[in-house]
């Protein structure tokens, strides 16, 4: 009996101090995952950026800790420029004709930063869509284009409606792949980060549009027309952007 109670005891008291040593590793392991920022799901960041597409705001969350996820929208202040157009006759008489002109592009994007060496350097390899408005330039006159007169904008002809004005438009897809290179985190470490992103955009064959009827090459033989001529098959777009953010949470 003596011995069955001082079995009982020790088996109570090993209980008892196995129980306490757990407790106090797994409060160790509660205590060092605390502090491990895993970055799945767990930030919040809000950022402004400059850059070939205009100004832009946008958030961004981390889903894994190589993975950011951005999403914002983009666009042109409407600035607007002086310009002038070859006055295009029916045969090859050649005026300058006053006109106007704004870039248009403006639109949402989505992309994803993937970071494949994270703990490192924040170099990344981004991936996504631009979308929205196809428009990415846009052309008229203020004044009234003389009868039987066009504008001679390159190659392409553009004839004035009933009013004796044109609306001129380049346009391309909606839909624009976005591929490209950078530094810097959707979600920074710290509270305040900056990130720069070099790549480019598809953006399919541009198109020219007048009072919203496409037009084609028709050889109207105006000056830029090599300039034309190269924006016209250009399916790429370069985007360069600097980007400034700060993590609420």
């Amino acid at each position: 009996k003596i011995f069955s109670k001082t079995t009982s005891r020790l088996t109570t008291d090993t209980m008892k101090r196995l129980f306490l040593l757990s407790s106090f590793f797994a409060l160790l392991s509660f205590s060092a995952s605390a502090q491990i920022d895993l970055r799945i799901l767990n930030h919040l960041s809000v950022g402004a950026e400059v850059g070939t597409m205009g100004v832009g705001i946008d958030v961004a969350m981390p889903v894994t800790p190589f993975v950011d996820v951005q999403a914002g929208f983009t666009m042109f202040p409407k600035i607007k420029f002086n310009t002038s157009i070859d006055l295009s006759h029916n045969h090859p008489e050649f005026n300058k004709f006053p006109a106007k002109g704004e870039v248009l592009m403006k639109g949402g994007k989505v992309l994803v930063n993937v970071m494949p060496l994270t703990m490192i350097t924040s170099f990344h390899v981004a991936a996504g869509l631009y979308f929205g408005s196809t428009d990415v330039m846009g052309l008229y006159n203020t004044e009234p284009i003389p009868a039987n007169y066009g504008l001679a904008l390159g190659d392409y002809l553009l004839e004035p409606n009933s009013d004796g004005f044109v609306d001129g438009k380049l346009k391309v897809n909606k839909v624009k792949p976005y591929l490209g290179i950078g530094i810097g985190r959707g979600v920074p470490k710290k509270r305040v980060g900056f990130k720069c992103d070099l790549g480019v955009i598809f953006w399919g064959k541009p198109s020219v549009y007048c009072n919203d009827i496409e037009i084609y090459d028709t050889d109207a033989g105006g000056n830029g027309d090599g300039l034309m001529k190269v924006i016209t098959k250009l399916k790429v777009y370069p985007v360069l952007n600097f980007r400034i953010c700060g993590r609420i949470f």
